[in-house]
């Protein structure tokens, strides 16, 4: 008897069971239906374009809704088409020596992948991290975003999309000869490894380093990419025992280095400072102070030649990509900001002076001028009478224009950090950022609403976009 009512008890919870799973099926039959429905309902030139209105975290989240938006949104042309209006995100580096669960780690995620299992890791326990923060600026307010992304070495350049890090071994500088400036490295130690990393995607590459220099800082990475071939290339200059300055590149195409013939003629006081990249190439501020002329390489024939600037370049003055041109900030420690753009006519490039930024002797507030076509002004400094004619406006012209308040007075000005998409350009005064819109010509300040950017702390131009160094298959 109860042999027979254990059965039946099975027989009708066998049945239950086959109803429910039955039920399951239905359900996700439904769901796919409907889904496969609605997606193959609406175009996709529309779904494309409404995809170009999303932040790019949406974006990387609809690429696990189905195969079709994954296809769409890896084409070469959505993506090309959305790196084309990214906004500019900055990126900075702080140290810290305790890292987050679930961390990002750049140099643990490449020893782990198969395209560098070469190199092992061979970093101290002690070495610090480095998380990567993006800095959002949003309606004058500013915001720390913490992505769980962290790495050991320096981010060093920034183009397109994309971040090169050096994570140079730490028996480098332990073992270096600091009466000579010379490595003492064994033959079998790594000296380190170059990381290509999109921070948004994740995705990430890694070579190995270029020819090690003379002395230990007596070298320079940038990252540039040519918009006609779409490729990537990591460029070196290096200082050699014998004083000379070699070059090589890398590119993310073929992925080996090459040598390519060095600058002639140019002398490098410093490697300190970051290589701009540009539409057209990568520029190289040779020293702080006394030089009137820049180091450049353009992006496709690999060739160096020499950027006269606009006038000798200062101790705060710097180089900043806007809107893709190279533009010149000086003045900063003066009563007014000049913002240069280098910009090519008739086959040659002059410089043009865009903007000047005044800044009264009151700390109550700022009076900003713009120059109306400049373009006629050549390369060089104008005169009075050319101010007039060019637009500058004088005291009396102050009421037109109308004073704008801030809080930036006439001491001196850190160096301009970035331009947002060539509209607006940001400042830094110690702990304190301000932004310049060039559009309605005045100057706010940017409130930090989480987190606090110290003054020594760098702070990079980056751009959040799905940029890939990978070969992406047309739309079909």
């Amino acid at each position: 008897m109860n042999r027979k009512r254990n059965t039946l008890f099975e027989e009708k919870h066998n049945e239950i069971e086959k109803r429910k799973m039955s039920l399951i099926q239905m359900v996700h039959k439904r769901a796919a239906k409907m889904q496969i429905t609605w997606v193959s309902f609406l175009p996709n030139d529309l779904i494309f374009q409404i995809f170009l209105l999303l932040p790019i975290k949406s974006i990387l989240r609809f690429t696990c809704v189905c195969k079709a938006w994954y296809k769409l949104i890896h084409c070469a042309e959505f993506v090309e088409s959305y790196n084309k209006q990214a906004q500019t995100t900055p990126i900075l580096l702080r140290g810290i020596y305790n890292e987050k669960p679930n961390t990002f780690h750049a140099e643990t995620q490449l020893n782990q992948s198969k395209n560098f299992s070469f190199f092992p890791c061979s970093f101290g326990s002690r070495t610090r991290s480095k998380f990567i923060y993006f800095l959002e600026i949003e309606d004058d307010n500013g915001k720390l975003l913490d992505l769980n992304m962290s790495c050991y070495g320096s981010v060093v350049s920034s183009c397109n999309g994309l971040i090169l890090i050096t994570s140079m071994n730490e028996e480098l500088r332990r073992y270096r000869h600091y009466s000579m400036g010379e490595f003492m490295v064994d033959s079998r130690t790594i000296p380190g490894k170059l990381i290509v990393m999109n921070p948004m995607t994740r995705k990430l590459i890694g070579f190995p380093v270029g020819t090690l220099p003379g002395k230990l800082y007596d070298e320079s990475y940038g990252l540039m990419f040519s918009h006609s071939k779409g490729v990537y290339k990591v460029v070196h200059l290096f200082k050699d025992e014998s004083g000379f300055i070699g070059c090589e590149i890398l590119s993310l195409k073929t992925r080996s280095w090459k040598a390519v013939d060095g600058p002639v003629g140019a002398t490098f006081h410093s490697f300190g400072h970051t290589p701009i990249p540009t539409k057209g190439g990568l520029h190289w501020v040779l020293g702080s102070v006394g030089y009137d002329y820049i180091l450049s390489m353009g992006v496709d024939d690999e060739k160096f030649f020499v950027t006269d600037l606009p006038q000798t370049m200062g101790k705060y003055d710097r180089l900043v990509e806007m809107g893709g041109f190279l533009s010149f900030v000086t003045g900063l420690y003066k009563n007014h900001i000049e913002v240069w753009i280098l910009k090519e006519f008739k086959g040659t490039t002059k410089w043009v002076k865009h903007h000047t930024i005044r800044i009264n002797a009151s700390p109550d507030y700022v009076d900003f001028v713009e120059n109306d076509n400049v373009d006629n002004e050549e390369h060089g400094n104008v005169n009075n009478e050319d101010n007039a004619e060019h637009g500058n406006v004088n005291n009396e012209d102050n009421a037109e224009h109308g004073n704008v308040d801030g809080n930036v007075d006439d001491e001196e000005i850190s160096l301009s950090c970035f331009a947002l998409n060539g509209k607006e350009m940001v400042f830094r005064r110690r702990e304190k950022m301000y932004v310049y819109d060039f559009e309605v010509e005045e100057i706010r300040e940017i409130k930090m609403d989480s987190g606090k950017i110290m003054g020594h702390e760098n702070i990079m131009p980056h751009s959040n976009n799905l940029a890939t160094w990978e070969h992406l298959e047309p739309m079909s």
